[in-house]
């Protein structure tokens, strides 16, 4: 067999074993629904093959811990009580670290509803300190603000938690360290891939990787009535964080 011929067996053979998973993969993406990145094989192209390499591990709390350790103490969820502990597994999550969403456990339509409502709720009983506009990462969905004049102490110029409203409805909520640490230990939630990146591409205008807190935590959709209001109280504590202890109704 000629030299021309064997490249070209070599070349199909690559092709045949690498496109199914490579196929395959990009469906798994298009299944996590609309978000941050383009929803077409080049936001596919761009999570899989650039961002999603430069993930990190998830459930680690060292680097709360060290946070802790320097003093930032102050715990702003269930202040006065404590963080339950979410009963059964984990769910999955996708490999890809934008957008991060979860495989399973999904909720039914009545809770999403529900949550949905709840966020409404929660700006309509705090105008001082939210308001409602476009994530500066999800972008194709609404998220809680901090108001106008209310003290911002993050990176997220004033974002303080979203819901994956296109998908799951797992939400998206920045958190003290000592409440990251809380809750990834009691399994409400885990790390963005991405928790404490400050500029991953200057030149790109993708909002959606600049500036992400370390505290940035995904935290998993709901799967009932009484799970709607642990989540809320995850995102009061957000929202009293990121107004430095301010009452939230």
């Amino acid at each position: 067999m000629s030299k021309r011929a064997l490249t070209a067996v070599a070349g199909l053979t690559v092709t045949a074993f690498a496109v199914p998973p490579a196929y395959r993969d990009y469906q798994t993406y298009l299944s996590y629904g609309p978000g941050g990145p383009p929803h077409n094989a080049v936001g596919w192209f761009l999570s899989r093959m650039i961002v999603t390499p430069l993930g990190q591990e998830m459930f680690s709390t060292e680097v709360y811990q060290r946070r802790i350790d320097r003093g930032e103490t102050a715990t702003y969820v269930y202040p006065n009580g404590k963080l339950p502990k979410r009963e059964g597994k984990v769910p999955r999550v996708g490999i890809h670290a934008i957008p991060q969403r979860q495989l399973d456990q999904v909720p039914s339509q009545s809770i999403r509803e529900k949550l949905a409502d709840a966020f409404t709720t929660l700006v309509k009983n705090n105008p001082s300190l939210l308001k409602t506009a476009t994530s500066h990462w999800e972008r194709r969905t609404e998220a809680l603000w901090l108001s106008d004049g209310a003290k911002e102490t993050s990176l997220s110029k004033g974002e303080v938690s979203h819901i994956h409203g296109t998908s799951d409805h797992s939400v998206h909520v920045i958190l003290s360290p000592a409440d990251a640490k809380k809750v990834i230990e009691a399994n409400w939630g885990q790390r963005h891939a991405l928790s404490g990146a400050k500029v991953l591409f200057g030149t790109f205008e993708l909002p959606w990787v600049f500036a992400i807190p370390s505290t940035y935590l995904l935290i998993y959709a709901p799967r009932s009535e009484e799970e709607v209001k642990v989540v809320m109280e995850i995102v009061k504590g957000g929202v009293r964080y990121m107004t430095g202890g301010k009452e939230v109704n």
